[in-house]
């Protein structure tokens, strides 16, 4: 896997020299722009002055419309972002360009809305982030139980009112991606999603939540009062008929798009403090008993075998989508088994390196707030294993 992997990159940096440089210029930044994103809550806004800005524009959007080849397949976001991940699983997150707004765009919208969409993130001469806002304060992991609703104006517009929360770069987002129903008593069937700008009346940032952990990818709260949006906003407008396909598979496809590439990232980060716990016990931080080391070394080996496996899930949930196949259980698993493994990892770390564990700001300690994160982040690892049981009866009952 690391032969084919390493050959991946080789090719990649062969198509896209560009991409493969910026993101390298990226990964030297990090070390002081996870400190202080994880201090502040937000990224380095001097960050583009040294990184290419137009180049993550153009990350994880469709190559048919100008997408950059570094992200052009699931197995290659994964890879930028295992390698990313490995220095801050944040930034990976909170980089600019489309985002997770991107699969419902894809799958929802007409050609037009989808050129005039993917140009503007073309066209920007500074970093243009978009978002997808679905999650709300009440519906907790049901996202179907939906209360922001989009009503019909007499001018054939569409008014949105509701409230979005945990919205990833929400606060810095150009454009989002907003999920809203006509008619709750249908239900999924009654869900559009309309694409809306910044500085659209009505449309507010309430706050940037004071997060635990991944602190620089930023998670907003949204709310809608008022928000009047153009009929052809709402993806795959056709007039009288309606969306072309249920909006609520579009959401979907941007679940199984980015749960891949998350877990890489998580993957990333727990190589990297592998990594980094390794150096730590070379320079004596965690004693000198002789059987308290061995221990140590026999943990490093384990949790390395272990991350190793996630990576082999990651992948293949990418492979199969790039294959076209449907891949909800195998991006389920993935993110699962990822965010579960890290969480046992910052707690092995804690143990064998308290003081780096207790003290703020120390990679460590970063490490097991980000943990939780990751548990929570784009469904908790409860509900992916839900996913996983329901997908295991529906198989048996068959």
């Amino acid at each position: 896997m690391r032969t084919e992997l390493q050959a991946l990159a080789r090719r990649v940096r062969h198509e896209d020299p560009q991409g493969w440089q910026a993101v390298e210029a990226l990964v030297a930044e990090l070390p002081e722009i996870a400190r202080r994103g994880d201090a502040r809550g937000d990224l380095d806004a001097d960050l583009w002055d040294r990184v290419p800005a137009g180049v993550f524009n153009r990350i994880n959007m469709p190559p048919a419309y100008g997408g950059a080849a570094l992200t052009a397949t699931a197995l290659r976001r994964a890879m930028v972002f295992e390698h990313v991940g490995r220095v801050c699983p944040a930034v990976p997150i909170g980089l600019p360009g489309p985002g997770l707004s991107t699969p419902p765009v894809d799958a929802l919208g007409t050609p037009a809305q989808k050129q005039a969409y993917f140009d503007a993130f073309i066209a920007s001469p500074g970093p243009r982030w978009g978002a997808f806002a679905i999650t709300e304060p009440q519906g907790g992991s049901d996202a179907t139980a939906m209360r922001t609703v989009a009503r019909r104006s007499p001018d054939g517009d569409y008014v949105l009112d509701g409230q979005k929360c945990f919205i990833s770069s929400g606060a810095r987002a150009d454009a989002v991606v907003v999920f809203a129903t006509l008619d709750p008593a249908k239900g999924r069937f009654g869900v559009r999603a309309f694409w809306v700008d910044k500085g659209t009346p009505g449309f507010h940032v309430d706050r940037c939540e004071d997060m635990l952990g991944l602190r620089a990818s930023q998670l907003a709260a949204l709310s809608f009062t008022g928000c009047r949006v153009p009929a052809e906003r709402m993806l795959g407008h056709t007039g009288a008929r309606g969306p072309l396909i249920d909006a609520f598979a579009g959401a979907q496809s941007a679940w199984d798009y980015m749960r891949p590439a998350l877990a890489a990232g998580i993957n990333g980060a727990c190589l990297g403090l592998l990594e980094h716990a390794g150096d730590l016990l070379a320079q004596g931080e965690a004693g000198t008993d002789p059987r308290r080391l061995a221990a140590i070394r026999a943990g490093l080996d384990e949790f390395g075998a272990r991350v190793e496996a996630a990576r082999l899930l990651a992948l293949r949930a990418a492979w199969r989508f790039d294959r076209g196949e449907r891949i909800s259980p195998d991006a389920s698993m993935a993110k699962a088994h990822s965010s579960t493994l890290a969480m046992a990892l910052a707690l092995r770390l804690a143990a064998w390196f308290p003081e780096r564990a207790a003290r703020r700001g120390e990679r460590i300690e970063r490490f097991c707030r980000d943990a939780k994160g990751f548990d929570i982040l784009e469904g908790t690892g409860d509900m992916q294993r839900l996913m996983l049981a329901r997908a295991a009866e529906a198989r048996t009952a068959h």
